[in-house]
Protein backbone atom coordinates (compact mmCIF):
# COMPACT_ATOMS: atom_id res chain seq x y z
CA UNK A 1 0.00 0.00 0.00
CA UNK A 2 1.24 3.41 -0.63
CA UNK A 3 1.04 5.77 2.39
CA UNK A 4 1.56 9.15 0.67
CA UNK A 5 -1.34 10.44 -1.40
CA UNK A 6 -1.74 12.65 -3.77
CA UNK A 7 -5.41 14.20 -5.17
CA UNK A 8 -5.30 16.01 -7.90
CA UNK A 9 -8.52 17.94 -9.09
CA UNK A 10 -9.50 17.95 -13.16
CA UNK A 11 -11.15 21.00 -14.66
CA UNK A 12 -9.19 23.92 -14.18
CA UNK A 13 -6.40 21.45 -12.58
CA UNK A 14 -5.35 19.10 -15.09
CA UNK A 15 -7.75 19.87 -17.81
CA UNK A 16 -7.31 23.67 -19.15
CA UNK A 17 -9.68 25.99 -22.04
CA UNK A 18 -12.89 27.12 -21.66
CA UNK A 19 -14.01 26.36 -25.14
CA UNK A 20 -16.63 24.20 -23.47
CA UNK A 21 -18.14 26.49 -21.57
CA UNK A 22 -18.66 28.89 -23.70
CA UNK A 23 -20.90 26.46 -25.79
CA UNK A 24 -23.05 25.54 -22.38
CA UNK A 25 -23.50 28.80 -22.05
CA UNK A 26 -24.88 29.16 -25.47
CA UNK A 27 -26.82 25.87 -25.02
CA UNK A 28 -28.32 27.51 -21.60
CA UNK A 29 -28.69 30.58 -22.99
CA UNK A 30 -30.75 29.68 -26.26
CA UNK A 31 -33.84 28.53 -23.39
CA UNK A 32 -34.23 32.19 -22.98
CA UNK A 33 -35.83 34.86 -24.36
CA UNK A 34 -33.42 36.78 -27.43
CA UNK A 35 -33.21 39.96 -24.48
CA UNK A 36 -32.14 37.26 -21.40
CA UNK A 37 -30.03 35.24 -24.05
CA UNK A 38 -27.89 37.95 -24.80
CA UNK A 39 -27.35 39.32 -21.28
CA UNK A 40 -26.64 36.08 -20.14
CA UNK A 41 -23.85 35.48 -22.89
CA UNK A 42 -22.74 39.14 -22.11
CA UNK A 43 -22.45 38.15 -18.49
CA UNK A 44 -20.61 34.94 -19.25
CA UNK A 45 -18.38 36.50 -21.37
CA UNK A 46 -17.34 39.16 -19.01
CA UNK A 47 -17.24 35.98 -16.06
CA UNK A 48 -14.76 34.41 -18.58
CA UNK A 49 -12.74 37.62 -19.16
CA UNK A 50 -12.34 38.05 -15.13
CA UNK A 51 -14.93 40.46 -14.92
CA UNK A 52 -17.65 39.51 -13.52
CA UNK A 53 -20.26 41.95 -13.92
CA UNK A 54 -23.22 40.18 -11.92
CA UNK A 55 -24.00 38.96 -8.51
CA UNK A 56 -24.33 35.52 -9.20
CA UNK A 57 -21.27 35.15 -11.21
CA UNK A 58 -19.05 37.17 -9.07
CA UNK A 59 -17.36 34.55 -6.57
CA UNK A 60 -18.45 31.37 -9.20
CA UNK A 61 -16.09 28.95 -9.25
CA UNK A 62 -15.37 28.57 -13.24
CA UNK A 63 -16.58 29.35 -16.01
CA UNK A 64 -18.99 26.15 -15.75
CA UNK A 65 -20.48 26.91 -12.52
CA UNK A 66 -20.71 30.50 -13.69
CA UNK A 67 -23.37 29.15 -16.24
CA UNK A 68 -25.05 27.08 -13.03
CA UNK A 69 -25.44 30.32 -11.50
CA UNK A 70 -26.77 32.68 -13.99
CA UNK A 71 -29.37 29.67 -15.52
CA UNK A 72 -30.36 30.09 -11.28
CA UNK A 73 -30.62 33.28 -11.80
CA UNK A 74 -32.33 33.60 -15.34
CA UNK A 75 -34.68 31.18 -14.16
CA UNK A 76 -33.70 28.10 -16.53
CA UNK A 77 -34.99 24.79 -14.74
CA UNK A 78 -32.11 22.59 -13.40
CA UNK A 79 -32.92 19.69 -15.46
CA UNK A 80 -32.81 21.41 -18.78
CA UNK A 81 -28.99 22.86 -18.00
CA UNK A 82 -28.05 19.56 -16.38
CA UNK A 83 -28.84 18.05 -19.85
CA UNK A 84 -27.00 20.56 -21.41
CA UNK A 85 -24.13 20.17 -19.15
CA UNK A 86 -24.01 16.40 -19.90
CA UNK A 87 -24.64 17.10 -23.88
CA UNK A 88 -21.12 19.57 -23.44
CA UNK A 89 -19.40 16.78 -21.69
CA UNK A 90 -19.84 14.32 -24.33
CA UNK A 91 -19.00 16.56 -27.34
CA UNK A 92 -15.67 17.40 -25.18
CA UNK A 93 -14.74 13.12 -25.15
CA UNK A 94 -15.57 13.41 -28.84
CA UNK A 95 -12.72 15.81 -29.27
CA UNK A 96 -14.67 19.00 -30.37
CA UNK A 97 -12.83 21.70 -28.06
CA UNK A 98 -9.79 22.99 -27.28
CA UNK A 99 -8.54 21.48 -23.90
CA UNK A 100 -4.71 21.26 -22.42
CA UNK A 101 -2.69 20.34 -19.95
CA UNK A 102 -0.40 22.45 -17.90
CA UNK A 103 3.02 22.41 -19.47
CA UNK A 104 5.12 19.90 -18.38
CA UNK A 105 2.65 17.47 -16.26
CA UNK A 106 3.16 14.52 -16.85
CA UNK A 107 6.31 14.69 -16.84
CA UNK A 108 6.29 16.22 -13.15
CA UNK A 109 4.32 13.58 -12.19
CA UNK A 110 6.39 10.35 -14.14
CA UNK A 111 9.34 12.35 -11.57
CA UNK A 112 7.44 11.92 -8.33
CA UNK A 113 8.83 9.01 -5.99
CA UNK A 114 6.57 6.22 -6.92
CA UNK A 115 5.76 5.35 -3.25
CA UNK A 116 3.42 8.28 -3.67
CA UNK A 117 -0.09 7.16 -5.24
CA UNK A 118 -1.59 9.83 -7.59
CA UNK A 119 -5.36 9.86 -7.74
CA UNK A 120 -7.39 11.61 -10.13
CA UNK A 121 -11.04 12.87 -8.28
CA UNK A 122 -13.21 15.03 -10.34
CA UNK A 123 -17.22 15.76 -10.67
CA UNK A 124 -17.19 15.56 -14.29
CA UNK A 125 -18.81 12.75 -15.49
CA UNK A 126 -16.58 9.90 -15.48
CA UNK A 127 -17.40 8.02 -19.14
CA UNK A 128 -15.77 11.34 -20.47
CA UNK A 129 -12.61 11.58 -18.52
CA UNK A 130 -11.10 8.53 -20.45
CA UNK A 131 -11.10 9.93 -24.21
CA UNK A 132 -10.02 13.63 -22.67
CA UNK A 133 -7.26 12.22 -20.61
CA UNK A 134 -5.74 10.22 -23.73
CA UNK A 135 -5.79 13.70 -26.02
CA UNK A 136 -4.17 15.39 -22.87
CA UNK A 137 -1.51 12.73 -22.81
CA UNK A 138 -2.04 11.63 -19.22
CA UNK A 139 -3.76 8.37 -20.05
CA UNK A 140 -2.37 5.84 -17.68
CA UNK A 141 -0.55 8.73 -15.79
CA UNK A 142 -2.91 8.49 -12.29
CA UNK A 143 -3.46 4.92 -10.36
CA UNK A 144 -6.89 6.09 -10.27
CA UNK A 145 -9.42 7.75 -11.82
CA UNK A 146 -12.89 8.43 -10.30
CA UNK A 147 -15.35 10.41 -11.77
CA UNK A 148 -19.01 11.41 -10.49
CA UNK A 149 -17.11 11.97 -7.21
CA UNK A 150 -19.99 14.12 -5.59
CA UNK A 151 -17.23 16.55 -4.15
CA UNK A 152 -17.45 18.26 -1.47
CA UNK A 153 -19.01 15.53 0.23
CA UNK A 154 -17.59 12.38 -1.92
CA UNK A 155 -13.99 14.01 -1.74
CA UNK A 156 -14.90 13.93 2.47
CA UNK A 157 -15.86 9.99 2.37
CA UNK A 158 -12.81 9.42 0.51
CA UNK A 159 -10.49 11.18 2.96
CA UNK A 160 -12.13 9.94 6.06
CA UNK A 161 -11.50 6.48 4.34
CA UNK A 162 -8.01 7.26 3.57
CA UNK A 163 -7.06 8.30 6.92
CA UNK A 164 -8.50 5.63 8.75
CA UNK A 165 -4.63 3.87 7.88
CA UNK A 166 -2.15 7.05 7.76
CA UNK A 167 -1.71 10.33 8.93
CA UNK A 168 -3.46 13.50 7.84
CA UNK A 169 -0.23 15.31 6.53
CA UNK A 170 0.46 12.48 4.20
CA UNK A 171 -2.53 13.37 1.73
CA UNK A 172 -1.86 16.62 -0.26
CA UNK A 173 -5.31 17.71 -2.19
CA UNK A 174 -4.65 19.66 -5.43
CA UNK A 175 -7.56 21.90 -7.04
CA UNK A 176 -8.54 25.53 -7.81
CA UNK A 177 -11.97 25.26 -6.15
CA UNK A 178 -12.16 25.45 -2.72
CA UNK A 179 -15.20 24.31 -1.34
CA UNK A 180 -14.47 21.58 -3.76
CA UNK A 181 -10.80 20.50 -3.64
CA UNK A 182 -9.65 21.78 -0.44
CA UNK A 183 -11.71 22.74 2.36
CA UNK A 184 -12.52 19.11 3.11
CA UNK A 185 -9.03 17.82 3.42
CA UNK A 186 -7.92 21.07 5.19
CA UNK A 187 -10.74 20.03 7.87
CA UNK A 188 -8.61 17.02 8.16
CA UNK A 189 -5.34 18.02 8.77
CA UNK A 190 -4.04 17.28 5.07
CA UNK A 191 -2.31 19.33 2.99
CA UNK A 192 -3.67 21.80 0.29
CA UNK A 193 -2.47 23.50 -2.81
CA UNK A 194 -4.62 25.91 -3.95
CA UNK A 195 -4.52 26.91 -7.52
CA UNK A 196 -5.65 30.67 -7.62
CA UNK A 197 -6.77 31.19 -11.32
CA UNK A 198 -9.24 34.53 -10.68
CA UNK A 199 -7.17 36.25 -7.62
CA UNK A 200 -9.29 35.52 -4.62
CA UNK A 201 -6.95 34.33 -2.25
CA UNK A 202 -7.87 31.07 0.20
CA UNK A 203 -5.69 31.68 3.76
CA UNK A 204 -6.21 27.95 4.30
CA UNK A 205 -3.66 26.79 2.04
CA UNK A 206 -0.87 25.21 2.43
CA UNK A 207 0.63 26.78 -0.86
CA UNK A 208 -1.08 28.80 -3.49
CA UNK A 209 -0.24 29.90 -6.81
CA UNK A 210 -1.83 31.42 -10.33
CA UNK A 211 -1.24 28.31 -12.28
CA UNK A 212 -0.47 24.27 -11.10
CA UNK A 213 3.29 24.57 -12.73
CA UNK A 214 3.71 27.97 -9.60
CA UNK A 215 3.31 24.71 -7.72
CA UNK A 216 5.39 22.07 -8.92
CA UNK A 217 8.31 22.84 -6.36
CA UNK A 218 5.88 22.58 -3.41
CA UNK A 219 4.39 19.17 -4.45
CA UNK A 220 7.25 17.82 -5.02
CA UNK A 221 8.83 19.13 -2.07
CA UNK A 222 6.15 17.45 -0.13
CA UNK A 223 6.24 13.97 -2.54
CA UNK A 224 10.11 13.91 -1.11
CA UNK A 225 9.61 13.94 2.03
CA UNK A 226 6.40 12.04 2.66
Amino acid sequence: MNDAILLFDYDGTVRLGSEHAAHYARLVAAELEPADERAFLTAHAAFVAGKPTTASTFDAYDADNAVRRLAGEFGVPDAVRAAHYEATRERMAAGDFAVWAPPGFAEFIWGLPRSVEVRLVTNAPEASLEPVLDRLGLDGLFDAVVGDAAKPVGLERMLDDLLEDRKPERILSVGDIPVNDLAPAADRGCATAYIDHYGRPWPRATASGRTLEELYPFVHRWATVS
